[in-house]
């Protein structure tokens, strides 16, 4: 063997011996013979030191180091540096395989340049022998010079995926030498044991240097990497990388102690970690079988702390983020007292959920405790925002940075609570639940429709719900009904309130007197909201004026509200005027304050055709000025129950609402009775002690009548209301309404509403046998039920 190799060549192995003769063979045929071949064996238990006590025998430049026992390939690698001979070294794994004129290629750019790092090309090759992809670009080299600290910067930059790979490089020795020395004799890595090296090397490099030729050929799939995870030992293996990472802290403090760029070596430190973490969590939530996955992540979130867990992944593999968020855990209410509440929201403008965010804040806030409004999208109107409430908006582009976003305004605020006012329509409320409960903050979900509002509207987001329900510590609906399809769901702690009053009613307050009815002259009605058609139809009060006009009703129907994304105020005009309604209807844009006050007190009745609504804030604004409301018929609505001021029609039918308004019209007496029944109402719902409410539902004492249990009827109810959206909205979608009739003589309307009849059976089934063990006299009304599911 040459006196003085130039390039040592360090081969960790550990039962390799299926695979060792191809990374051997490789070695020896070396176009550069002043080599030497240092096998670092981990205590193998099969045939692989035998196999490499052959090449022994065969080439004096081949040694065999043995451990007594397994101390991983980051121990047996530190053996094989501290053994080389060499001033430059190349690793490779027992699995893989040089090209032949790796050691020469490498060693001539390193003499050539000066450099302390050398890289190269590398082939990836798959178990079928194929190569290329885009694992196999990623390693590619990138920059073909490096100086000074932008080594560290370009091998590790900040946020991106960290490659640590250490055989992607020919090393100077004295630099892998000085990089252990920095770090406990002792140390064993089992799992992610090459980054950890390849960061320290890297952080004390002067010098990088890059050829494209490839020189090393990776066999992915043949050790540990793409495994799947199928007990929880293996688990507990690959949620080692976060300990590998981990271990280097203390030596990244040293030598950022010395460094002239000592933030860059904390900062892209903490990235990497922040890299590993994302992908370990990625890794694991991909690959454990489900039903090892809640044991698994319990043990995960022993390795790291929580927010550093969901902040890391939702930065590298936001993907994973719906796994990580299925297998979290609610914070008990009644466990801790609750100072700081953020009301979330995608923004503040007009419209319901706004109107009931700033009523809420307002509310919160008298009752002492601190509020934050925080808005998801861009855009908010604050004018209405009560003084002293906080304002935050989370709107960047990414999952990770919107979260990272949300972690410090719960940080900087001291938040304990978060009110989630949009969880039932967003496709992330998950994420920032998790995200909130690594901090420590528990969420409440609040819900402003009812929930039958995904089928009406094709969303996909009924069945996925109850995956994440674990994470909310309480969910607040608007009706017993709403409490009873989400328990049915899966989710126990739900319970309904009222929204409390909108700005517009504190501040106009109560007629004092009864309204009289139009009679002798035209009849004033009115609508406003935003022009929304998919939920409130508003193209429906058209309908219903038309109605009226055939009738032969004097009348005149202002429509208040801004424009939307499906409907505008020049819409409905135009369509007003094609109809010949032109002089009947109007609409005239969003009003506010003072103008939408004397609209309403000029108008004679509020008509509503919404179809979805949960609280609809215009019904007792409408009833507190002592207008009687005429609308379709939402039977979960718990404002309209013993409402003696609210008429209702089936739901969807123009004609029998224009029937009913008319009706009200004209019959003064029928008119007075509304009109006082409708303050009576108002007065209702402001006197609802909502302070009292709060402060049960933040510490997790709500009155167990606002959380009911399910029952049979509500159950049957549920179905039929369910059955009803999903026609309309099959009726939405169909590009006509006319019979489509199939082959075997079923039209498509009968078809479509047997497949959800038995997608509702499978899921309401279960829950009709938990309420008839309990009351099992329901058995003959459950039967009635299931006949009229199953032949529905």
């Amino acid at each position: 063997m040459t006196a003085t190799p130039l390039v040592s060549i360090v081969v960790p192995v550990f039962n390799d011996a299926d695979v060792i003769a191809g990374a051997l063979d490789s070695c020896v045929r070396q176009t550069l013979a002043a080599i030497e071949i240092i096998v670092v064996d981990d205590a193998s238990t099969d045939g692989t030191a035998a196999i490499v006590e052959r090449y022994i025998a065969r080439d004096p430049r081949v040694r065999l180091i043995r451990h007594e026992k397994n101390a991983s390939a980051y121990h047996a690698r530190r053996t094989g540096i501290l053994a080389a001979k060499a001033d430059h070294l190349l690793f490779l794994d027992g699995d893989d395989e040089l090209a032949g004129t790796a050691a020469e290629a490498a060693v001539e750019k390193a003499t050539a340049t000066g450099a302390d790092l050398v890289q190269f090309g590398v082939d990836v090759v798959q178990l079928d022998g194929r190569t290329g992809g885009r694992f196999e670009s990623r390693l590619q080299p990138k920059h073909s010079s490096l100086a000074g600290s932008d080594v560290l910067r370009n091998l590790f930059p900040l946020d991106r995926p960290a490659q640590g790979q250490l055989w992607r490089y020919l090393f100077r020795t004295r630099l892998l030498v000085d990089a252990y020395a920095l770090m406990p004799a002792d140390l064993v890595l089992p799992r992610v044991n090459d980054l950890p090296i390849t960061f320290l090397a890297a952080a004390l490099a002067t010098r990088l240097e890059s050829i494209p030729d490839r020189l090393y050929r990776y066999h992915f799939g043949r050790g540990g990497s793409g495994q799947k995870v199928r007990d929880l030992r293996t688990a507990s293996f690959y949620a080692g990388a976060i300990r590998s990472i981990d271990s280097i802290e203390p030596a990244v403090r040293q030598i950022a102690s010395t460094s002239t760029d000592s933030d860059l070596v904390l900062t892209s430190y903490a990235s990497v970690r922040r890299a590993i973490i994302g992908y370990t969590t990625r890794y694991l939530a991909e690959h454990t079988r489900s039903d090892l996955r809640s044991a698994m992540f319990a043990d995960l979130y022993t390795r790291a702390s929580a927010s550093d867990i969901v902040q890391s992944t939702a930065l590298h593999w936001p993907q994973a983020m719906d796994t990580l968020a299925a297998h979290g855990d609610a914070i008990d209410l009644a466990a801790r007292p609750v100072r700081s509440i953020m009301l979330a929201t995608n923004h503040l403008r007009t419209g319901g959920i706004s109107g009931v965010v700033i009523s809420q804040a307002r509310v919160l806030q008298e009752s002492g405790f601190r509020v934050t409004v925080v808005a998801r999208e861009p855009g908010s109107d604050l004018s209405s925002l009560p003084a002293g409430v906080g304002f935050a908006e989370v709107s960047t582009d990414t999952l990770g940075g919107a979260l990272a976003q949300w972690a410090e305004v719960c940080a900087l605020r001291e938040v304990d609570l978060v009110i989630d006012h949009q969880w039932q329509y967003s496709t992330s409320w998950q994420a920032f639940a998790l995200a909130a409960r690594a901090e420590g903050v528990a969420t409440i979900g609040w819900s402003h429709n009812f929930a039958g509002r995904s089928l009406l509207l094709g969303l996909a987001r009924l069945e996925s719900a109850p995956r994440y329900f674990p994470l909310l510590s309480h969910l607040v609906v608007l009706s017993p009904l709403d409490v009873a399809f989400w328990k049915l769901r899966g989710m126990p702690r739900v319970s309904y309130l009222p929204n409390p009053p909108s700005s517009n009613l504190l501040a106009a307050g109560i007629v004092a007197a009864p309204r009289r009815a139009p009679a002798g002259r035209r009849a004033e009605l009115v609508w406003w909201g935003r022009l929304q058609e998919r939920t409130k139809r508003v193209s429906e009060l058209i309908d219903m004026a038309e109605h009226l006009d055939r009738m032969g009703v004097d009348f005149r129907l202002r429509i208040i509200g801004p424009d939307w994304r499906d409907m505008t105020t020049a819409q409905l005009n135009r369509t007003a005027k094609e109809r010949g309604l032109g002089n009947r209807v109007t609409a005239v844009g969003p009003l506010r304050g003072d103008a939408l006050l004397a609209a309403i007190d000029s108008a004679d009745l509020f008509v509503n055709t919404s179809i979805i609504e949960g609280y609809p804030l215009t019904i007792p604004e409408a009833q507190s000025r002592g207008l009687p409301v005429a609308m379709y018929d939402l039977p979960w609505l718990a404002v309209t129950r013993e409402n003696g001021g609210v008429a209702t029609t089936r739901w969807g039918d123009a004609e029998a609402l224009a029937r009913r308004v008319a009706e009200i019209a004209a019959d003064p007496t029928r008119y007075a009775r509304m009109s006082d029944a409708s303050l009576v109402a108002a007065e209702r719902e402001l006197s609802h002690d909502f302070a009292s409410w709060y402060r049960g539902l933040v510490s997790g004492t709500l009155p167990s009548e606002l959380s009911p249990e399910p029952t049979l009827a509500d159950v049957r109810q549920i179905v039929d209301l369910s059955i009803m959206f999903a026609e309309q909205h099959a009726a939405t979608r169909s590009p006509s309404r006319s019979t489509n009739v199939r082959s075997g003589g079923e039209d498509s309307t009968t078809s479509s509403r047997r497949t959800l009849a038995r997608r509702l059976s499978r899921k309401t089934i279960p829950a009709a046998r938990a309420v008839l063990a309990r009351a099992p006299w329901l058995r003959p009304a459950a039967e009635r039920v299931r006949r009229a599911i199953t032949s529905a």
